[in-house]
Order: C-alpha cells, then structure tokens, then sequence
C-alpha cells in the first residue's frame, strides 16, 4: 500500500497521474487532451494540485464529490444551446460554492467520483482554486462508470442528495430530493443532455468518518506511478507494456489482437457501442467489448467473459498507453492488448453487485464471475 501524506504535486506527477488514470478509467473518466490543458494552464500560473489521505482530516470535517456528469448527445440536443454563450467558466467551482451555501458548511476536502483522466482532477483543480482545500489521494469507484448512481457511496447508503448543478451556459440548481440514486442520476444526466453534454455535480456531502467506509483510497498514487513507468518507458524507447505490467502486478492479460469492427451511438448522454478484436494468432478467436461511456462487458468466442466491477483495460500494443471510445483510437487493424483487475471488495458484495453488476446493462447476463474464477487457460487461450 502507498502511504501519502498532504502534499503538493510537481506539474510532472499531474501529468503522470493523467497518463495512468487514462489507462486505469476503462475508456472513460472525460478527456485526457482536456485535463492536460488544464493542468499547463494551472501550473503556468504558478498554482498547483494538492493530495492528502483520509487520515489526514478530523472524522467530522465535511467532505463531496465533485465530478462532471454527461455524455454523447443528439444533434437536436445541440441545437438547444446552439445560440447561447459559456459564461460560467469553471463550473465546478461554482457547483461546491453553491452546495456549501445550501448546506451552511465549508467543504475541508473533496473527492473524485471516479478514477478517469480528466474526472480524477477535477477536485484537484477546484481544491487548488479554493482557499485551505485538499483533494482525496482516493475515489468512489476504483475505475470509471458511466453513472454517478454507480458509487461506492451508493453501497454504504450515504444519500446522493442534495447536490448542486451547475453548466457553462449559467444553469444552477440544487437537488433537494430524490427518491434514490438510480433517479438522481436520471435527474442530471437529464440536464446534462440540454447543456450540451457536460454539467457539474456536487455531490454526496459527508463526514470524513462516512467517507472512509466508502472511498476507495491511494487510487490516485496508484495512477502516478503507473504513469510514471510508462512514460518513461516510452521516452527511454524501452518497453512499455512490461512497465505497465510491471505495476499493475494483479492485472491478467486476457487478450491481444487488432481491431476489426468499432460502433459507436451518442444519445441518451451516453457515448455507447461495441469493439470487435480478432487474435493475430487465431482469426476464429475474437474478443466482443460492449461499452457505455465506459468498458462494461465482454464475450470471448461468444462466450459471456469478464464483466463490471472488474475492470476492463485496453491499451496500445506498441505505446501502453490507455485507449478510450470518445477519441479516434479505435481504427481497423490496431493492435491492442486487453487486461482486467479485478474488482475492490467493496463491488463484489451483494450490495455492490447490485450497483454495478453486469446486469445492470444485460438483464441476460448469468452472473458475475470475478477475474479470479477464470484460469489461465481461459484468459490466455492462444497459449494453453
């Protein structure tokens, strides 16, 4: 386990952190061309990111989730805000500000709702534009999800409400109530999809003491490091996909090959579809990857394979480095490799399984069966 004290971040870790939570989000988790930009703005101002653990707060300081919600929209949802100018700059800011008026507290700290490239910074970049902040070395999910009912907090019961709405164009709600998380979700994805795909949360306000029931912690330096590894491997031109391995000791290889087919659907505030991957050994032996926003679901010859809550991670064969369905990255004849984590503990209990268990997004689906149930055979069944 990494132990991390309160600490400020170099520009360089920041970036490292980005490369990793890329590789570790699943294909989601936002943008990483987005979240790169932002840090070169921040750090050429002279600001910075800070961290700290869970042990460094007081059990009843307050703490919330700050993450952006949205997605793949239509073209007749565009045209709703095709005549209206950006005019709230950092929206997520004033999504905390505003919940803290609402609830009369000030937030010590806040927490990322997922791990993913350009949601991971999100509280680092608002805890860094707020006075005596500190973002968590830590997230709500251990991965990306495609739906913030899709939380950590959602298996230990710490309500999603009230949370703060706020979009570029200077739509601001707060959400009193809903009747539970499923229809908090709906709720802002709802509102996400009329502000052009992308709204700010703040959410699940909570103690430190609550917090550590649910958080799941180090994911941040657990990225870092792995961004580290990789990047270096690539700039010595040594080889990166040891490097990855090298980190990520408890991820399983359980396929390679070349993209042959790539869908993709944007509606609902959801960017949705399916990947196809063919083995350069076999050509009968294909990998099927069902995503929303996010690697869900997987069919190895047809067969039902590794499902949420593990995770599903697919990176360039020659770079190692993560690929996601929002971006290009999915081109006939690329070679990839696919690996799987396994899920944190909290996921595969009952409770969490039905938060993100795989019939959450195929009702067929048989059952969960965790990365640990497969042998090596069945992971690696060109080479048996």
């Amino acid at each position: 386990m990494i132990i991390m004290v309160i600490r400020n971040l170099s520009k360089q870790e920041a970036i490292d952190l980005v490369i990793g939570a890329n590789i570790l989000a699943c294909g989601g988790g936002g943008s990483e061309k987005k979240a790169l930009i932002s840090i070169n703005e921040l750090y050429d101002k002279g600001n910075y990111f800070t961290i700290g653990d869970l042990s460094d707060f007081n059990d009843d300081d307050h703490i919330c989730i700050i993450g952006m919600v949205g997605g793949g929209v239509t073209k007749e949802d565009k045209e709703l805000v095709q005549d209206l100018s950006i005019i709230q700059e950092k929206p997520m800011i004033e999504a905390v500000k505003q919940l803290e008026n609402f609830l009369d507290v000030k937030f010590k700290g806040f927490v990322a709702t997922e791990l993913g490239p350009y949601n991971s910074i999100v509280p680092l970049i608002v805890a860094s534009q707020m006075e005596n902040r500190v973002a968590i070395n830590g997230d709500c999910c251990g991965r990306s999800k495609p739906k913030i009912s899709i939380s950590t907090t959602a298996v230990k019961k710490i309500p999603i409400i009230p949370y703060s709405v706020v979009s570029q164009y200077g739509d601001k709600l707060i959400i009193k109530a809903a009747q539970n998380d499923t229809r908090g979700e709906v709720i802002a994805r709802t509102l996400s999809r009329i502000a052009d795909g992308s709204i700010s949360v703040a959410r699940c306000p909570m103690t430190i003491q609550r917090a550590k029931e649910a958080i799941i912690p180090h994911t941040f330096s657990k990225a870092i490091k792995l961004g580290r590894e990789v990047r270096e491997a690539n700039e010595k031109n040594q080889d990166p996909i040891k490097a990855l391995e090298g980190v990520l000791k408890q991820a399983k290889l359980i396929f390679k090959g070349k993209i042959i087919e790539f869908t993709r659907v944007e509606e609902g505030g959801f960017t949705s579809g399916e990947i196809v991957i063919e083995s350069l050994k076999d050509q009968k032996n294909k990998l099927r990857i069902f995503y929303q926003n996010e690697y869900l679901l997987s069919w190895l010859d047809k067969q039902q394979f590794i499902s949420c809550p593990d995770s599903i991670i697919i990176v360039d064969s020659s770079k190692g480095l993560g690929l996601t369905p929002w971006e290009d990255d999915f081109q006939k004849g690329r070679n990839v490799h696919v690996y799987s984590l396994e899920a944190p503990d909290i996921w595969k209990t009952k409770e969490g399984l039905q938060v993100f268990g795989p019939q959450l997004f195929e009702k067929e689906w048989k059952e969960y069966k965790p990365l640990s149930s497969f042998t090596n055979i069945q992971l690696n069944h060109e080479n048996p």
